[in-house]
């Protein structure tokens, strides 16, 4: 349920109200209590009861006419952390203004929107428009680079984004991040910039999704210099697709495949997987997802160390359009190699508190938990 901001700028003081009434007030407000641990690992984190914020944001975006079809648009988003902690999370952070997609551009219905400054990734974008992530932005979301599913999305800073219009169900895009700050690790200087790809095509109900993903000079930190390694890339590349029955049930599946670049050696490379149902039934939406990480080949040791899976149990219950009750039930199990965290509110079993903190590997994470949802 989206508001106008028509007073914002009487009482601001500006001289232009008009200017302000196609400036939209968005987002939700998420909270939930949880119980939550990691076990099993070298370091754990002991089970605790917590009051989360379940990816809360808040935004503002706006749009001005410039005639000949071609319209100027702007947005700021920002995420909220007011459950976490006091508003601190576990990694140090507080809220802060434009962390989320924040920009500025174009739009033209016949060329397409241009957009600069941050943004999702044209890889995640389109490969995440046939998933059947039902628990999104809670806990048990399943998507996210440090997850299973979803691990080459990113929000890319300092970026340059286009997407085309739709065509008879198709719609493409690209992403590229600059690198602003090139290091020099020896006499090489790195580049990391960033490539993304996606495209989607809709067809009824069936939904399909591809992304291909490439970052540049990814190598391993120099043991001496302490700077990446240039000449070596990390690449994804993904396959999503969903279908909706008439009777309201979604399946949806995925494959992604990484190469991680490293400093000597050949790539490292991994694949994963995930399958999802959902089934709606009146004003409840009750889901099941299965989600495998499997090995890493090249690694030095069992490449099997490497692999892990998280199984998700979740339900929704529309109170309104705009409020809703939901409540899951989620496991991650590591091998021994293997850290695989919650997409949203992450937990740390070292250095909590900082911007170093990090999931020790080898640990098994369960999260219970349940909240209430209010958008507007």
């Amino acid at each position: 349920m989206k508001k106008k901001l028509i007073a914002v700028a009487l009482a601001a003081g500006f001289a232009a109200p008009a200017a302000m009434a196609d400036v939209t007030l968005y987002g939700f407000l998420q909270g939930g209590v949880e119980s939550v641990k990691a076990t099993g690992g070298k370091v754990t984190y002991d089970s605790r009861t917590k009051v989360s914020d379940q990816n809360s944001r808040l935004g503002f975006k706006g749009v001005e006419d410039l005639g000949n079809g071609t319209k100027a648009i702007w947005q700021i988003e920002s995420s909220l952390r007011n459950f976490d902690n006091g508003g601190t999370d576990d990694k140090g952070r507080t809220a802060s203004l434009g962390t989320r997609n924040t920009f500025v551009g174009l739009d033209n219905a016949q060329v397409g929107t241009l957009r600069l400054g941050q943004f999702d990734s044209a890889y995640k974008v389109f490969t995440s428009k046939p998933a059947d992530n039902f628990m999104g932005d809670t806990t048990a979301d399943t998507h996210g680079s440090s997850s299973i599913a979803g691990r080459g999305e990113a929000r890319l800073t300092n970026s340059i984004h286009y997407t085309s219009p739709v065509w008879s169900g198709f719609q493409a895009g690209v992403s590229y991040g600059v690198d602003e700050n090139r290091d020099l690790d020896g006499t090489q200087k790195t580049k990391r910039d960033r490539w993304s790809l996606g495209a989607a095509y809709t067809l009824g109900s069936w939904v399909t999704g591809v992304g291909y993903d490439r970052q540049a000079d990814t190598g391993a930190v120099g043991a001496s210099t302490g700077k990446v390694v240039s000449g070596k890339t990390t690449s994804f590349w993904q396959l999503a697709s969903s279908y909706k029955f008439d009777f309201g049930t979604t399946i949806a599946a995925s494959y992604e495949k990484a190469s991680y670049g490293i400093a000597t050696g050949s790539n490292l490379k991994q694949a994963g997987y995930t399958l999802a149902v959902s089934q709606e039934i009146g004003a409840t939406t009750v889901g099941l997802s299965y989600n495998k990480l499997g090995k890493l080949s090249n690694v030095a040791g069992d490449p099997n160390d490497y692999a892990a899976k998280q199984w998700v149990l979740g339900a929704r219950y529309s109170l309104s359009k705009a409020t809703s009750l939901y409540g899951y039930y989620t496991q991650i199990k590591n091998n021994a190699g293997a850290a695989v965290n919650f997409a949203n509110n992450p937990i740390y079993s070292s250095n909590i508190g900082t911007k170093d903190a990090k999931l020790d590997a080898g640990n098994k994470l369960t999260a219970i938990g349940a909240g209430l949802k209010i958008a507007f």
